[in-house]
């Protein structure tokens, strides 16, 4: 058995009417079943097959304060106004700061832009900028990315004779602040058709009204603000970031083509997932470490030259950035370990860590990577020694709201702020031990056994004919995937193994060949390389995952991307003819994940295998304990434990196969109460010493009979008639006597003293009907049971857990 990582979750369709769909779209059967799990309608989903075009955009008039933001900027450039561009340090931040630079610098405006320190001022708007805005002469403020809560900050800076324009994407809170305009699409009575734009997709609609055109130049930023801000790929963000892709990958600016190049890709292949994972990591990393300014710097510059050099800045700012978060994630693992075995091992309900020296601009990935490794919410927190706060970020599981959990603990917090998945906070490090207290509880009520299982969603169920070169090249028409419109995900069910090795560096991946009904595809799983050994031909699988096409050498073929994969058989390994089968035994002990039981033919080889080296942590039993079965069931429920993953490899290993009734019987009635096991290894016990009995056959009895019927009356002793009939068959003399109990049972034989006389006319009656041939036979049986072949083994074993 090989349990899946992830509780799976997928969705039935109407066949027939994505067939309908199929044929009036002309697109493949298997992606109009895409299309229909997801919910859009028939029109909706025509319109993915559309070109991504000016005339599909929104007009941005409609959205909420736009007229009035457009007229107050247009005065201030036409009176030479002093204009500051107010931005944000994270990915999303920088490119509308970038796109309002290239945008004022083609009006010709008087402006100069302004990005926050993200520890020394934090987020938004804050009054020593005013201050400083005041003092440069600056009579209007555009926010980017901030500002829909800056309701003291705006008030103060009209006070200063300040107007400020708000552009931004944010949940606007219950009190709105009064800015001479404010531009979000998510403000209350706000028209605007489409809600998810990023504040780069806002400021790129401030600038189709400003320029008085769709602002398609700028598409380029508003598609990396957007797929950096995880903003869902829906809409009106899918034509954005199609035309933003286009422009990049046929006239990429220097900025981007460096920063492409900086991430280990060209610009004519960049893709929305390249975006999220080379270029936003890198334009994040500038805020998180030190300013933003650099990164806003390489996105408006025009120099080639300046640009490469920007770009490597950047690029080691992120591997300096990955080597911190690797650091404060092991610290805080080492933080969390402690704090369970504080807790007697499984630790609070939702992982909260915070020390000094820690920095508060990776918090958010360094608790994303406790989330990946638990999969419980987790809250990490930069302590300021000199203030007595901290600052910091939290991550969730699905299942647990952490805005609303922290709702319910806001008394305990200066400040947090965020949605059901993720938040930032503020706290003082005195209360620190309160809120753990209060969102442990909060999690013990609210999380249910299944929302503590990591799940994946498939779009669908699919069969192994659908998956074609022509089907992927269809779904590759959704693109892009992202936030909200992810790479479609497919179950395939009870494939069959054809073959599987291990592949690339030390064959950490693995790759593998199914088929079923007559279909074969090649699937790949990158670190996966350790389950090839699990992987026989004939064995059935379910594999999750995605399609993708492998080009090589001119050639294309569909190939599929393994990301979880299940097995509700039990793998059988039969070592029985290994002549060395204790270091058969270490090495498979040693390679060992989860729970690695050692069932012995006898109480002294158990004890052998307890004392041996990497043996010592096994799990070790004996048939010949009375215990056995109770005791191991009862170890096997005693092992699911908090922290042991469900997919944990469990191995067991029969070390000798018991060869009479009684023990057999206690393996028998331990495999009915056991849950599965990943595999079961099968070895010969080294020390047993067995001599085969001779068991008498049919032709045995046969042949018995005929030298009884030819003798007809004899004396039952050791020597005389039985003694030559033993040596004349050349079998033991107590098999003969065995024979003629049998057939004085069946009546064929009388006995009258000493003295045996065979029936002349015997009854017609089986060898089975006698109760001392069926106690031979089935001892027989038992003892050959060591010596089954693997096939009849697995066949009893099945047989005894139905």
């Amino acid at each position: 058995m090989i349990p899946a990582k992830f509780r799976w979750e997928w969705k039935l369709t109407d066949d027939k009417l994505a067939a309908e769909w199929a044929g009036r779209l002309g697109i493949p059967l298997l992606v109009a079943r895409v299309l229909l799990s997801r919910g859009w309608s028939e029109e909706e989903a025509a319109r993915f097959f559309r070109p991504a075009d000016e005339e599909a955009l929104e007009d941005p008039l409609l959205m909420k304060g736009m007229p009035e933001a457009a007229e107050r900027i247009r005065r201030a450039i036409a009176a030479g106004e002093r204009i500051r561009v107010y931005g944000d340090y994270d990915a999303d931040g920088v490119t509308s700061t970038a796109l309002m630079i290239r945008l004022f610098s083609v009006l010709g405006a008087s402006f100069d832009t302004y990005i926050p320190h993200r520890s020394l001022e934090g987020y938004g708007l804050n009054l020593l900028a005013i201050d400083a805005a005041a003092e440069a002469g600056v009579s209007l403020i555009v926010t980017v990315d901030n500002g829909i809560s800056a309701v003291e900050q705006i008030a103060y800076a009209r006070k200063k004779g300040i107007d400020v324009v708000v552009t931004d994407h944010h949940e606007p809170p219950a009190v709105l602040p009064e800015a001479v305009a404010l531009v979000n699409p998510k403000q209350p009575g706000c028209p605007y058709p489409f809600k998810g734009l990023c504040g780069a997709g806002v400021a790129f609609k401030l600038a189709h009204v400003l320029l008085g055109r769709p602002a398609t130049e700028f598409a380029d930023l508003a598609a990396v603000g957007t797929v950096a801000d995880l903003m869902p790929l829906i809409g009106e963000n899918r034509i954005i970031v199609r035309m933003g892709l286009d422009r990049m990958r046929r006239e990429p600016s220097a900025g981007i083509r460096a920063l492409a190049k900086a991430s280990g890709t060209e610009p004519k292949d960049l893709t929305s997932g390249r975006i999220g994972f080379g270029l936003a990591p890198r334009l994040n990393a500038g805020g998180r470490l030190e300013r933003a300014d650099g990164a806003v710097r390489l996105l408006t510059t025009e120099d080639e030259k300046e640009a490469v050099m920007l770009a490597e800045q950047l690029d080691r700012l992120n591997s300096e950035r990955q080597r911190l978060v690797d650091v404060t994630v092991e610290e805080a693992e080492r933080m969390w370990q402690a704090k369970k075995a504080e807790h007697g091992g499984n630790g609070p309900e939702v992982i909260v860590l915070h020390a000094a020296g820690w920095n508060a601009g990776i918090a958010g990935l360094v608790a994303s990577k406790l989330v990946e490794r638990h999969y419980r919410p987790a809250v990490v927190l930069a302590h300021d020694p000199e203030t007595g706060k901290c600052k910091g970020s939290a991550r969730s599981i699905d299942g647990f709201d952490l805005y609303a959990a922290l709702t319910d603990c806001a008394h305990c917090m200066e400040h947090y702020g965020g949605h059901q998945a993720a938040a930032g906070l503020t706290i003082e490090v005195d209360r620190i031990p309160e809120l753990e207290r209060l969102l442990h509880d909060i999690a013990r009520e609210r999380l249910t056994k299944e929302d503590r299982l990591p799940k994946k969603r498939a779009d669908l169920l699919c069969e192994l004919a659908q998956v074609t070169l022509e089907s992927a090249d269809g779904l590759a028409a959704l693109e892009p995937f992202g936030n909200g419109h992810s790479t479609p995900r497919f179950l395939l069910q009870d494939v069959t193994v054809r073959e599987s090795r291990t592949m690339g560096k030390e064959g950490k991946h693995l790759k593998v060949t199914v088929e079923r009904d007559g279909c074969s595809l090649e699937a790949i799983g990158f670190g996966m390389g350790h389950l090839a050994e699990k992987l026989p031909a004939g064995r059935s699988l379910d594999l999750l995952g995605e399609l993708s096409v492998n080009e090589w050498n001119g050639s294309r073929r569909v190939q599929f991307v393994v990301q979880d994969l299940a097995s509700s058989e039990t793998l059988w390994i039969d070592r029985r003819k290994s002549a060395d089968p204790w270091s058969l035994l270490e090495s498979w002990a040693a390679r060992a994940e989860g729970r690695f039981v050692v069932l012995c033919a006898s109480s002294h080889l158990a004890e052998e295998v307890s004392g041996r080296g990497v043996l010592r942590d096994a799990e070790v039993y004996a048939y010949t304990e009375p215990a056995s079965a109770s005791s191991l069931a009862a170890a096997a429920k005693e092992t699911v434990m908090e922290d042991v993953h469900p997919a944990a490899d469990s191995r067991l290993v029969l070390f000798g196969l018991p060869d009479n009734e009684a023990d057999q019987r206690v393996l028998a009635d331990w495999l009915s109460k056991e849950p599965g096991w990943g595999s079961i290894m099968l070895m010969a016990s080294p020390s047993r010493q067995r001599e085969n009995p001779v068991w008498l056959q049919r032709r045995h009895f046969a042949e018995g009979y005929a030298l009884f019927r030819e003798q007809k009356t004899w004396i039952d002793g050791p020597e005389g008639f039985l003694r030559k009939a033993a040596d004349r068959l050349g079998l033991p003399l107590a098999s003969i006597r065995l024979m003629q109990d049998v057939f004085e049972e069946l009546g064929f034989i009388r006995a009258s003293g000493a003295e045996r006389t065979l029936v002349s006319e015997p009854p017609k009656r089986n060898l089975e009907e006698s109760q001392r041939y069926r106690k031979m036979a089935g001892q027989a049986e038992a003892a050959s049971f060591p010596d089954w072949p693997l096939e009849r083994l697995k066949a009893w074993a099945a047989a005894n857990k139905s």
